[in-house]
């Protein structure tokens, strides 16, 4: 029996493996998810309890209900002023099966996509599925903020390249890209012929304005786009696996073609949710985002007071990714964490070799879990000399 070698070159990340075990320690304090601990707001699960009896129990279109679709371009509009249509738009199961799609549908043998890393693993890994080959370009360190190098990119551009994937607000660094680096790459873009695969999943998670630039407000094109987002982290969502896709009608037909043959729609009681927390959701969102620039300045004043902790400031997301002087291995160094002082961070290898030297912790937590986790993990470093 023959594995296929697209599959066997994935490989269990080292984000999952610090998870488990965890799971299994009694008294670990997890913040190497990547989700908030707070559930899902009683607004959003009522509405999916009164849309089940209500009957939607059914299947829908394989792109999702019409009027999810609807909801979703309307949000899309009074956000960035955009307009799309609902043919342009696929709601998927979770955002994850939306970069797949968007992948597959442009990445093959032979070919070759960008990715602006560090960067969660689905993008290179979605690639290595589609038998294509990863090229993770690495960001810029400058002072305490990322920045997005161009020429990195342009180098790395040759006549297999396909896709540029971007991930802005970031996992894991919280790096939040401008507008004007936004136009630059999608310029590169129209010059190399490339599509641009934006994972905008945290553009209202941001600290500084009420949401972040989006690659739609910037692209002329729409057949060189496809915008991912999800419900998942601006509602807390995240079992829920409801997300969504915007791109070209003819880009979204070929993504729900092949999307009816892998996982159909997502449920349909969940949709019905999803459009409430769209309705209804903007206050709920206002709280969130309020809370979590709480929790960062917490978790940023506590590293910054740890010696041999350095850390770049996130400007969006949940995450904070200090890097640690002399770190070499840090799947080895989350692992001593967790033994030792029952704490568990993601190590910087999870999201590429541009982690390396950094741990990212994820801050959307109460008060007190980071308070205790955070004391926990200045007495390991302060041991450890």
């Amino acid at each position: 029996m023959r594995f296929r070698p697209e599959l066997l070159g994935v490989v269990e990340s080292p984000l999952v493996q610090i998870a488990t075990a965890a799971e299994a320690m009694p008294g670990a304090l997890k913040l190497c998810y990547g989700e908030s601990d707070m559930p899902t707001p009683a607004f959003i699960c009522r509405a999916a309890y009164d849309a089940s009896l209500g009957g939607h129990t059914f299947y829908t279109h394989t792109a999702g209900a019409p009027e999810l679709r609807e909801a979703i371009a309307a949000k899309v509009f009074e956000l960035h002023g955009v307009t799309c249509q609902p043919t342009e738009i696929i709601s998927t199961v979770g955002a994850s099966m939306a970069i797949y799609l968007a992948v597959r549908a442009f990445v093959g043998a032979g070919d070759n996509a960008i990715v602006i890393s560090p960067s969660y693993a689905i993008f290179s890994n979605a690639v290595i599925m589609a038998g294509g080959v990863p090229r993770p370009v690495p960001l810029t360190l400058e002072g305490h903020r990322f920045r997005l190098d161009l020429d990195r990119v342009g180098a790395a551009i040759d006549p297999a390249t396909r896709m540029i994937v971007v991930n802005s607000p970031s996992n894991p660094t919280g790096w939040l890209m401008t507008a004007d680096e936004q136009r630059a790459l999608y310029d590169l873009a129209e010059r190399h012929d490339l599509m641009i695969l934006a994972d905008e999943v945290y553009e209202r998670l941001v600290y500084d304005g009420p949401i972040a630039p989006s690659f739609a407000r910037v692209a002329k094109n729409s057949e060189r786009l496809i915008v991912v987002n999800s419900f998942s982290k601006t509602y807390n969502m995240t079992g829920w696996r409801l997300g969504w896709a915007q791109g070209s009608e003819r880009t979204i037909r070929l993504m729900y073609k092949a999307a009816e043959f892998m996982t159909s729609n997502p449920a349909a009681m969940v949709q019905q949710a999803g459009i409430v927390a769209l309705r209804d959701g903007e206050p709920y969102v206002s709280e969130l985002r309020d809370h979590y620039a709480k929790r960062r300045t917490q978790a940023m004043n506590a590293l910054a007071a740890i010696p041999g902790v350095s850390v770049p400031e996130p400007e969006g997301a949940f995450y904070a990714f200090p890097r640690i002087d002399g770190l070499t291995d840090s799947t080895a160094f989350t692992a001593d964490l967790l033994r030792q002082a029952r704490v568990a961070l993601a190590p910087g290898v999870a999201f590429g070799a541009a982690g390396a030297g950094h741990v990212r912790l994820c801050f959307a937590a109460t008060e007190q879990t980071l308070a205790t986790a955070l004391a926990r993990f200045r007495e390991f470093m302060v041991e450890s000399g």
